[in-house]
């Protein structure tokens, strides 16, 4: 008893080192217990390209992979050597069942680690180079031997497309091998392949509980759709359009996915849509939203962007929405005060500001109600000083600005707009927390305006980052900020050539 109470303490422990496969290593060669609790923990997502980066990557890649085909039941082994592919010398059994314990699958990681494998074949093959068919037989065993051997997979990351053939070819041949895909919680599709629909029909009839989807869209989407039909509880939503009309292409509102949807969206809790266009009059149903992010969904006019003023989202957190089509700041500021309290972060960024002039109203609105704001990026008048000082008032947590003109084009520089005011509002106000500030598209300001408000920044020892772009700086900018610079003041400056 005391002995299983000591191994479900260290599994716990571990779980916590579980993306410090360093340290996990370490913990596994103590002795045999700590072992047998560390192994499990590291082979349960072993080619994440974010753990083998670094020092010696592709020779721990084929280490890996070289495990796993020591480890090919003797049936897989005379497949790959009737096929004239000569493998590592096995020098002896494998202490573990290693493929027992992979829980996330990430195709594309999967496949760079085969090209590592390929490339130190030398060291054991006499420099003999894979043929793309004999490549292709050994991915395809070892993935059957995967699925066969994992009791639950937890994540599949289909983001290659051959490789999303061959997974599809053994679900179809081997029943035995769907079954690790009964506990799915996230599925990402990134593969254009007529093979895929047949991969969603089989996750459809497999599992209900995916809480995660990212999804790309290429075209006919019928059994995609019923696998989202077929799922309980998703949390997490991400859909991009991939087709060759990315703006015309309309998945939510000309298929039934809208619908679908919509049915399930009081639990999500993060929605991204991409390329797609998407009904503000949809985001009603999403009570439980946490993180909404839009990106470049298409052209919507003035009647399209009025449902969203009326939408609540009392949950939400965080709000990006980018587009290079048209944005109507009177309804999006109002969408941004019935928001309410819990939103921290707003990022803003349209090429088309239609009502320009409206500009403050997303600073009265988020004063009045988004006091814990921390991030904020998006549009802003010259003229709303008044309204900007509001916003530095009431959200006391901001820690960083990213401040663009409010104007129809937003890179139209031909009339500098003055940024002085808005800095010398900063100044005054001098947000305690804030570590970063950055301006862009078409401002211009003078040095002394500038040098005040790092004046105000020595007097309260509070660091800044600045950062710009596309401005017009009046006076000698460089003396300046080399000077506060070595004062310890302005943290770090550069001239972005490129912001998106």
């Amino acid at each position: 008893m005391a002995s299983r109470l000591y191994s479900d303490c260290l599994v716990k422990i571990f779980g916590v080192l579980k993306d410090d496969h360093s340290s996990l290593h370490s913990c596994a060669l103590v002795n045999h217990l700590w072992c047998q609790s560390a192994i499990p923990l590291l082979w349960e997502d072993p080619l994440d390209s974010k753990k083998l980066n670094g020092r010696n990557e592709k020779r721990k890649r084929y280490a890996l992979v070289n495990t796993y085909i020591t480890g090919l039941p003797q049936a897989s082994h005379k497949v790959l050597i009737d096929q004239k592919i000569i493998l590592p010398p096995v020098t002896r059994s494998p202490t573990f069942e290693y493929a027992s314990y992979l829980r996330k699958l990430d195709l594309k990681c999967f496949f760079i680690a085969i090209q590592s494998w390929t490339e130190y074949s030398d060291k054991w093959s006499a420099k003999r180079t894979f043929t793309g068919g004999q490549i292709g037989l050994v991915i395809q065993e070892l993935l059957r031997h995967l699925f066969l051997s994992s009791p639950r997979l937890l994540v599949l990351k289909v983001n290659v497309d051959k490789i999303g053939a061959i997974i599809v070819d053994i679900l179809q041949n081997v029943p035995e091998a769907r079954n690790c895909l009964a506990s799915l919680k996230e599925f990402l599709y990134f593969a254009e392949h007529p093979t895929m629909e047949i991969l969603f029909s089989q996750i459809a009839q497999l599992t209900g509980n995916i809480e995660r989807f990212d999804l790309s869209i290429y075209g006919h989407t019928e059994q995609l759709i019923n696998m989202l039909k077929a799922q309980k509880l998703f949390k997490e939503l991400i859909i991009n359009n991939r087709t060759n009309s990315p703006l015309g292409f309309k998945f939510w509102v000309d298929t039934d996915a809208g619908s679908v949807i919509s049915k399930k969206a009081s639990i999500v809790t993060y929605l991204e849509i991409e390329n797609i266009f998407f009904p503000f009059e949809a985001l009603s149903h999403f009570t439980s939203l946490v993180e909404l992010n839009m990106f470049y969904c298409g052209s919507y006019n003035s009647h399209d962007w009025t449902p969203l003023s009326d939408v609540r989202l009392k949950k939400l957190k965080k709000i990006s929405y980018k587009n290079r089509h048209s944005l109507y700041l009177e309804s999006f500021g109002r969408f941004l005060g019935n928001a309410g309290i819990n939103l921290s972060s707003i990022t803003i960024r349209c090429c088309t500001i239609c009502d320009p002039e409206q500009s403050y109203l997303l600073f009265t609105s988020i004063a009045d109600n988004c006091q814990n704001l921390i991030h904020y990026d998006g549009p802003i008048g010259s003229d709303n000083a008044s309204e900007f000082g509001q916003m530095l008032n009431a959200c006391s947590q901001i820690e960083t600005l990213c401040l663009h003109p409010s104007n129809k084009c937003c890179r139209l520089v031909e009339n500098r707009i003055d940024f002085n005011p808005l800095l010398r509002k900063i100044t005054i106000k001098q947000p305690w927390k804030m570590s970063k500030l950055t301006i862009i598209h078409g401002w211009k300001f003078t040095t002394d305006v500038f040098e005040s408000f790092l004046q105000s920044r020595q007097r309260i020892s509070k660091k800044i980052s600045f950062y710009w772009n596309e401005c017009e700086i009046i006076g000698n900018f460089d003396k300046v900020c080399l000077k506060y610079n070595k004062a310890g003041v302005l943290d770090k400056y550069q001239k972005l050539l490129k912001y998106d």
